[in-house]
């Protein structure tokens, strides 16, 4: 309401100044030819004056109404191109032809549409996406908290054997496992898709990144006896977040004792390069069919030949995230004999954050 005040305001006062220099101007032509009436004693010529004075106020008025005509041209112009903005339409009011305020006003308009178009597709498809991301949850957490919910009640049966109640126990332990391993990885991927945690790259060395990823996986490849190899031929330095690229790494390896079968090997390797350093993680796993190698990174994909085995598809989304925000990328080679994540990260001397 106020905003309207103050265009009235606006208008209000235009008007008073237009009235006024309106009559300024009658006024000083009306001075004019009274004195050219006393002055001169030739009618001729205070009759010349008088015509005279007359064409310029008839001017002064037609020039007036063309230019109220032309200005109420370009309002109309001007109302159509910012509705082209709320219509979300790319049409040309003005020439662009013309080198004018007018048609850069509407290049302005235009680019602004194209803005506001792509930043409508981008809401749409985050909020596809979150719509996907709601159901992808809804369904990792149904089976261990139905899991948990059917085996407690089942437990709160007295007549159960003592191995029945340790199996049951047992179903509810993996599935509380499996809930803490979803909710846990669902924090990471939110907090680092939100900037909440932000890297902090240092000179480290990244043997020990690697050695700690592997560590931490020691048991889990012992339980299918899978011997992890690690190789390098000398101690490399470099600018990298150490518990994230960890993190990264740990994921990458998990990934490649899950898909493997029993008694197999994992290769690590490590090599330096001018400008990156490169850790090969090579397994004997089922390897990946060439037209998923893409879909792998993707939030909650999980490729054809993986669905018998426990996971719901995060650990890869995240190696990528992470070693994306230190400026590095990560190749995949797979075949029928296994497959070779290669992480390539820079060999800057200055931190990136």
């Amino acid at each position: 309401m106020g905003e309207k005040y103050k265009e009235k305001d606006v208008l209000k006062d235009f008007n008073r100044l237009n009235i006024f220099f309106r009559i300024v101007m009658i006024t000083l032509c009306i001075i004019f030819n009274l004195v050219i009436v006393f002055v001169s004693k030739d009618f001729k010529i205070t009759f010349i004056c008088l015509g005279f004075t007359m064409l310029i106020l008839l001017g002064f008025y037609v020039y007036e109404k063309l230019f109220e005509n032309h200005m109420s041209n370009i309002l109309i112009k001007l109302s159509e191109m910012i509705a082209t903005i709320s219509d979300m339409k790319e049409t040309e009011v003005f020439s662009q032809i013309d080198d004018s305020l007018f048609s850069k006003l509407q290049y302005q308009t235009i680019k602004l549409t194209k803005l506001l178009k792509s930043q409508n597709m981008k809401i749409e498809e985050d909020k596809e996406e979150i719509k996907s991301l709601i159901s992808d949850i809804a369904h990792q957490l149904k089976t261990p908290l139905t899991n948990m919910k059917m085996y407690s009640e089942f437990l709160q049966d007295e007549n159960l054997t003592k191995e029945e109640r340790n199996e049951f126990n047992k179903v509810i332990l993996i599935s509380l496992q499996k809930l803490c391993f979803l909710v846990e990885s669902m924090i990471k991927m939110s907090r680092l898709e939100s900037s909440v945690i932000k890297l902090k790259p240092k000179k480290n060395s990244i043997n020990e990144t690697i050695l700690m990823a592997i560590t931490q996986l020691h048991k889990k490849a012992e339980i299918k006896n899978i011997n992890i190899k690690f190789d390098y031929k000398e101690e490399i330095c470099i600018v990298h977040d150490k518990n994230w690229t960890t993190e990264a790494i740990f994921n990458m390896i998990e990934n490649a004792i899950k898909y493997s079968p029993k008694e197999s090997h994992i290769n690590i390797t490590l090599q330096n390069y001018e400008m990156f350093t490169r850790i090969d993680i090579t397994d004997e796993g089922i390897g990946i069919k060439e037209e998923e190698i893409p879909k792998i990174f993707s939030r909650f994909y999980r490729g054809e030949n993986a669905y018998e085995e426990e996971g719901i598809g995060i650990g890869l989304y995240l190696s990528r995230e992470i070693i994306t925000k230190e400026n590095g990328y990560i190749k995949v080679n797979s075949s029928e004999k296994g497959s070779t994540f290669s992480v390539f990260l820079q060999n800057n001397k200055k931190a990136l954050y």
